[in-house]
């Protein structure tokens, strides 16, 4: 019997709370063998379909990635692996090497624009490492994959393959998910009062602070942000002090595999990225595609990608994301609006199975299977 082939990730993060990775990790356990080398900061999670080895992380990235680097090239899984799976910028050096080491495939997913991200703005030494770093590993890789066409633009002036896989959900229903009341029974919020959902990092350039300025023009609603990050205690304080403190509430994150029965409790889902650089500008987050996968309406930020996603699936509204008024003038609008919110709930319900990862993963497996068949060759 022939030697089942291994297609080893690596990977910066909680693999259990990243969708992207654990829906590339289950299409290639469909064909391969397949190992997960990751710095995290929970060691215990698991995934069913990968082996997972974890280096804990006990400092900062800076510190971490040197020892992560270190040990996971010693690991077990490693070593054989017949493709690498750089799951994000921080492990391509990881994969990277392990590849060239062993003759094995590379493929590296550029889940956003790295050389323009946010987090780095005015820290250009840092930035034009990260930048160095990328472009120097990259260009060994079969393949590289992002999430969305401009940042697909981007990237193909400095790599020969670069292919576009959506964040979509994982395939859904015909009817959107009951939301079972989670969200409301989570902070006692009446049946009557209106919920709006910020979900995914609490983190800057996420409009979290923006979204509390916009509801305290707003009466009545509630604002929920479903999601873990730096910014938790900085947004409940800025709840405090414009006064929304008791409508303003923060719940950890749940697992991706419940996430839809959170999102679907919400009456708007909001997608307020900010322009903090480039990264941000062209971003197409998992959150807009998992409110739509909810059946709920969006209000998003007026940039290209989001916009582009709303005008063509008519599920929601792109508003400037600079200006609170704007925002609050929108949700007021729907929210006193029944018949429109429910109108754009229609064309969310219709087309949510348009945005779901069926539609595109064959194309990964069609990528895994044809570097597997060359590296056999």
């Amino acid at each position: 019997m022939p030697r089942r082939q291994h297609i080893c990730f690596t990977f910066v993060g909680t693999v259990t709370r990243d969708s992207r990775l654990r829906r590339f990790v289950r299409t290639a356990a469909q064909i391969a063998d397949v190992s997960i080398l990751v710095l995290t900061d929970d060691p215990s999670a698991s995934l069913p379909d990968a082996t997972v080895v974890s280096v804990p992380r006990k400092s900062s990235l800076r510190h971490s990635l040197p020892q992560y680097w270190r040990t996971a090239a010693d690991s077990l899984p490693s070593r054989g692996a017949d493709l690498f799976f750089a799951a994000d910028l921080y492990s391509l050096l990881l994969a990277a090497r392990l590849a060239a080491a062993g003759s094995a495939r590379l493929v590296y997913d550029s889940r956003e624009l790295y050389r323009a991200i946010a987090g780095l703005e005015g820290r250009w030494l840092t930035q034009r490492f990260w930048s160095w770093l990328e472009r120097r590993y990259a260009r060994r890789a079969d393949a590289v994959i992002t999430v969305n066409g401009s940042i697909a633009d981007i990237l193909a002036s400095d790599y020969a393959r670069v292919q576009v896989l959506h964040n979509y959900p994982d395939a859904v229903a015909d009817r959107a998910p009951d939301g079972s009341g989670r969200l409301r029974s989570a902070f006692n919020i009446s049946g009557t009062q209106p919920v709006l959902l910020s979900q995914g990092g609490l983190q800057r350039g996420r409009g979290a602070l923006l979204c509390i300025d916009a509801l305290a023009r707003i009466d009545d609603a509630a604002l929920v942000f479903l999601g873990n990050g730096p910014m938790r205690d900085e947004i409940l304080l800025h709840a405090q002090v414009q006064g929304v403190g008791d409508r303003v509430h923060v719940h950890p994150a749940v697992p991706s595999g419940e996430l839809l029965q959170w999102t679907a409790g919400a009456d708007i889902g909001l997608c307020m990225i900010e322009n903090l650089g480039r990264s941000y500008y062209l971003s197409l987050p998992n959150k807009l595609f998992e409110y739509i996968a909810a059946g709920l309406p969006v209000v998003g930020s007026d940039f290209p990608e989001i916009s582009r996603v709303l005008r063509e699936s008519g599920a929601g509204i792109a508003v400037p994301p600079e200006n609170a008024d704007a925002l609050a003038d929108t949700l007021r609008q729907l929210l006193t609006e029944p018949a429109r919110i429910d109108a754009l709930k229609r064309r969310s319900q219709a087309v949510r199975t348009q945005y779901q990862w069926s539609g595109e993963e064959p194309k990964l497996r069609t990528l895994l299977e044809e570097l597997l068949e060359r590296r056999e060759d």
